[in-house]
């Protein structure tokens, strides 16, 4: 009898390099929205299935957000890991060291009815399943070097996206005090953030990484709770100066779930 099981993938999609993802540019169709993301999956032969993503949407609204996207699947060599395929949010730069490595692919159509809701209020939902007539590059038979999984009894997937359509990640959500690294400790205010503009929960969930739109260093810590107007960390903030009406980024916009059959 076959058994069922689910994946999380939550890329960061920033790594520590905000120049290409900055809340104002549009990442650029080909370029590499998240480089290879580590997983692991129950070791042996299993079938992909299915595929459902949440992506947020620009300032928490679809506009435009209904794009293309193509995942990739790979797997480590004698223990060594896929090369990088380029910087995040640029230009791929060494995909043709992907061939030994190369597992699949799947791609997500940003076309309502043929995968993509159309009514979800502050983001895109993506599904792509082997008994749906677009699943492009499903099913498909995962099968991974033996024993790569930071666990025992577990193999290791890699998997990395590339942008198809361009659009933009921005969130809206601005700071609203002054947010220096040493702003009024006394009041225990450095693990946590007014803000304003976009409704904060329309772009942020608990666990989420949190940039500041003209830093390369993340705030520190990830976000314990999100209200519309507060953000709370769960690490005190010693390191990174932020000014009002900076503009936050999520690092984590993008949310995978594999479906798996074995």
């Amino acid at each position: 009898m076959s058994k069922y099981f689910n994946v999380d993938v939550v890329p960061d999609c920033i790594a520590g390099d905000i120049s290409e993802n900055n809340g104002t540019a549009d990442i650029s169709a080909g370029d590499v929205l998240f480089n290879w993301t580590a997983v692991d999956v129950p070791k042996g032969s299993s079938m992909l299935r299915s595929i459902a993503a949440y992506v947020n949407g620009e300032d928490g609204a679809i506009a435009n957000s209904t794009s293309d996207i193509e995942l990739v699947f790979a797997k480590s060599i004698d223990g060594v890991a896929p090369s990088n395929l380029g910087a995040i949010n640029g230009v791929q730069s060494a995909c043709g060291e992907l061939r030994s490595h190369f597992v699949g692919f799947a791609r997500l159509e940003g076309t309502a009815a043929t995968g993509t809701l159309s009514k979800l209020a502050f983001g895109v939902g993506y599904m792509n399943s082997s008994t749906n007539p677009t699943g492009f590059g499903l099913p498909l038979v995962i099968d991974l070097e033996p024993a790569s999984g930071t666990n025992v009894g577990y193999d290791t997937l890699y998997v990395a996206a590339f942008q198809i359509t361009a659009r933009n990640y921005g969130t809206g959500v601005l700071l609203d005090q002054a947010g220096d690294a040493d702003y009024d400790a006394s009041a225990d205010l450095q693990n946590s953030y007014i803000v304003d503009g976009i409704d904060a929960t329309k772009i942020f969930s608990v666990g989420d990484q949190v940039y500041v739109s003209d830093l390369d260093t993340p705030i520190p810590g990830v976000l314990t709770k999100v209200e519309p107007l507060l953000l709370t960390f769960s690490e005190v903030n010693g390191t990174v100066d932020i000014s009002n009406n900076d503009e936050l980024l999520n690092a984590n916009p993008f949310r995978l779930k594999l479906g798996f059959e074995k």
